[in-house]
C-alpha cells in the first residue's frame, strides 16, 4: 500500500474496523506505519489467506504481479482495486473465482473526503456493491457508475485534486501580489474554495447561477471574471480533463492487450 492504501486504512480502523491487515514492499516503510494501529506485513500471500476482503492498492503495473503471486488464494474473496486503469476483467483474468469491485477515489480520501467512484465486475454481488460503497462513505462521498466511465473519472474527479491545487496555488499568490501577509493569504484562499463547494452543495445551483450572484454590473468581480473569458480559463480546464481522460484511456487499453497476448 502507498498513500491511498494508507489513507484507506486509518479510515476504517478510526471507523472500528477490526482484522485489518496492510502490505509494504520494504522494511523501511513497514517502520514508517509502524503506529498504524494494524499489522503490517512484507508477505502479500500471508496477507491475502486469511482475508475475506483484498484491497489492492498498487500502481497499474504492478497489479499483474500482485494477483499472480496471490491468484490461488484469491478465489471466492472480494477484490477492491484503486489501481487507475485497470478494468475488472482484466483483475477477474488473473485471480479465477474472486468477485471484483474496481474503485477510483482521489487523494482527498487522506482528509476522508474522497469523491469516489465504484464499479462491479461479472461475478460481484448487489451486497458486494453495497459493501464497497459503504467502506468508501466512510471516506467520503461514493457513486455507483458504469464501468465504461470509469477512464473519464480517473481523469476527473481522480486528477480533479492537481487541477484545484493549481487553481489554490494561483489564488494564494493572487493574493500575493495584491499585497495580503501569506497566512492571512492561505487562510482566507482555504476557506473560500471549501466554503464555495459547501454553497454548491447546499443549494443544488449550477455553478453559474451562484456565479451571477457574486457578479454585480460594473463591479469588482466582472473585472477579474473578464480576464479568465479573454484567456480561455474554462477552455483550458476541459482541455486539461480531456487530454488526461486520453492518456488513461491509452492506458487501460494497453493493460488489455497485454491481457489478451
Amino acid at each position: 500500500m502507498g498513500k491511498i492504501g494508507e489513507a484507506i486504512l486509518k479510515a476504517l480502523l478510526s471507523e472500528g474496523y477490526k482484522n485489518l491487515v496492510g502490505t509494504v514492499r520494504t522494511e523501511r516503510r513497514r517502520n514508517q506505519l509502524s503506529g498504524i494501529g494494524a499489522p503490517i506485513l512484507l508477505n502479500n500471500r500471508e496477507a491475502v489467506k486469511n482475508s475475506e476482503i483484498v484491497f489492492i492498492c498498487v500502481k497499474p503495473h504492478q497489479v499483474a504481479g500482485v494477483l499472480k503471486e496471490t491468484s490461488d488464494l484469491l478465489k471466492g474473496k472480494l477484490i477492491i482495486s484503486v489501481a487507475a486503469a485497470v478494468t475488472t476483467s482484466y483483475i477477474e483474468s488473473l485471480a479465477p473465482g474472486a468477485r471484483v469491485i474496481r474503485a477510483m477515489p482521489n487523494i482527498n480520501i487522506v482528509a476522508r473526503h474522497s469523491a469516489t467512484a465504484i464499479t462491479a465486475g461479472k461475478s460481484a454481488s448487489k451486497e458486494d456493491l453495497e459493501i464497497a460503497k459503504n467502506l468508501f462513505e466512510s471516506m467520503g462521498y461514493c457513486v455507483v457508475v458504469e464501468e465504461r466511465y470509469m477512464d473519464a473519472i480517473t481523469a476527473y474527479s481522480g486528477s480533479g485534486p492537481a487541477y484545484a491545487l493549481i487553481f489554490f496555488e494561483a489564488l494564494l499568490l493572487a493574493g500575493l501580489k495584491v499585497g495580503l501577509p501569506r497566512d492571512i493569504a492561505l487562510e482566507l484562499t482555504i476557506h473560500t474554495l471549501s466554503g464555495t463547494a459547501k454553497l454548491l452543495e447546499k443549494l443544488k445551483a449550477h455553478p453559474a447561477e451562484l456565479r451571477d450572484m457574486v457578479i454585480t454590473p460594473g463591479g469588482v468581480t466582472i473585472e477579474g471574471v473578464h480576464v479568465l473569458e479573454k484567456e480561455g480559463f474554462r477552455a483550458m480546464i476541459i482541455d486539461a480533463v480531456n487530454e488526461a481522460y486520453k492518456k488513461s484511456s491509452v492506458i487501460t487499453q494497453a493493460l488489455n492487450n497485454s491481457a489478451n497476448a
